[in-house]
């Protein structure tokens, strides 16, 4: 049943994503993400030791629409798996950009060609709205890119002090120990316990070498 539900829930991320990046398939100044909604977690710090960057950048949030029809189940209306809500962010500084992770498939995926804007239908429940300055966390699934829950975080502006420790966290090739000092600044975040749990591993990884 486990397995079933998986392969339902990836038939409709990748239904889902298709079907977005079908509109245009001209060149596009927006870079149009999927919300891997299923991932256990999401933000800066994912993973046990620090999940790898595809692109994190800072930005604008110029649209928010409305929510959309709740995603379900194929024959089971009663379980909800996400409700999409799309948005725009107007791209201010790309931080890091990596290509995605080729899939099993050796499929290339979709690169980051210096687009202007992102998009995405992970804005529910995340309290922001149009003009707040965010920080974005972008992974890579599957050879294509991949946005998990609660990875937009609201900034006061691009000079924030998570900015500057992301920035400092990516420059050190995303060591946690070089951020050790930034626990109190992500507790504002409830992430402070995310960054010790990467910050451990990569202690005790050091310890077994």
């Amino acid at each position: 049943m486990k397995t079933l539900t998986m392969t339902t829930l990836l038939i409709v991320y990748f239904n889902i994503t298709s079907y977005s990046q079908g509109i245009n398939k001209g060149k596009s100044d927006t870079l149009d993400v999927g919300y891997t909604y299923w991932w256990p977690s999401g933000g800066p710090f994912i993973g046990m030791c620090g999940d790898i960057y595809s692109i994190v950048f800072t930005g604008t949030i110029t649209k928010i629409n409305k929510t959309s029809r709740p995603h379900t189940l194929t024959g089971d209306t009663a379980t909800v798996l996400y409700t999409p809500q799309f948005g725009v962010i107007k791209i201010n500084d790309i931080k890091v950009k990596n290509p995605p992770k080729e899939c099993y498939k050796k499929y290339p995926g979709k690169n980051f060609s210096g687009e202007q804007y992102f998009k995405s239908d992970c804005f529910y429940d995340l309290k922001l709205k149009e003009g707040d300055n965010v920080i974005i966390f972008v992974y890579s699934y599957e050879g294509e890119y991949s946005i998990p829950s609660n990875s937009i975080i609201k900034i006061k502006n691009f000079d924030d002090p998570i900015v500057l420790s992301i920035e400092k966290y990516i420059k050190n090739n995303q060591d946690p120990l070089f951020i050790k000092a930034d626990t109190t600044i992500w507790s504002k975040y409830g992430l402070d316990y995310s960054l010790k749990q990467i910050i451990d591993c990569r202690l005790s990884n050091k310890k077994e070498k």
